[in-house]
């Protein structure tokens, strides 16, 4: 039997609050993702792959560059896998995003591995909100 509740994906105003000419795409961009199968829902954090610049969810234990938190999706998208795929996300600041909306890899399983993200965040200019 299907799932008789709707379920809603995440919105953009869930994760950003406040972003500097969004109309203009100064702090948005197309990056290019090459990861496993899956979709890539709205708040989702990506890292760049040191080697070749593409972009595939952050995870903690990744050493390929991945594990620093460069972009957040803005736009939910499917990722077919092993194919490159673009996808649009805040790259940069001027921004305020909050932290509740954030969705991160669960090797980020405790405050210290979270504050590192916006750590990496906020150096891009990106302010993590702790709002609601």
């Amino acid at each position: 039997m299907a799932n008789p509740f709707a379920t809603e994906s995440n919105r953009l105003s869930a994760v950003v609050m406040q972003e500097l000419w969004p109309e203009s795409g100064y702090t948005r961009t197309l990056v290019t993702v090459n990861d496993t199968a899956a979709t890539l829902a709205i708040g989702t954090v990506l890292g760049k792959v040191t080697s070749g610049g593409k972009y595939k969810v952050a995870v903690e234990t990744a050493v390929d560059g991945s594990k620093v938190a460069d972009a957040i999706v803005i736009q939910e998208t499917a990722v077919p896998g092993s194919t490159d795929t673009k996808v649009l996300v805040l790259i940069k600041g001027p921004a305020v995003i909050k932290k509740s909306g954030l969705i991160l890899d669960a090797s980020y399983n405790d405050d210290t591995k979270k504050n590192a993200i916006y750590a990496a965040l906020e150096a891009k200019g990106i302010q993590v909100n702790d709002a609601v």
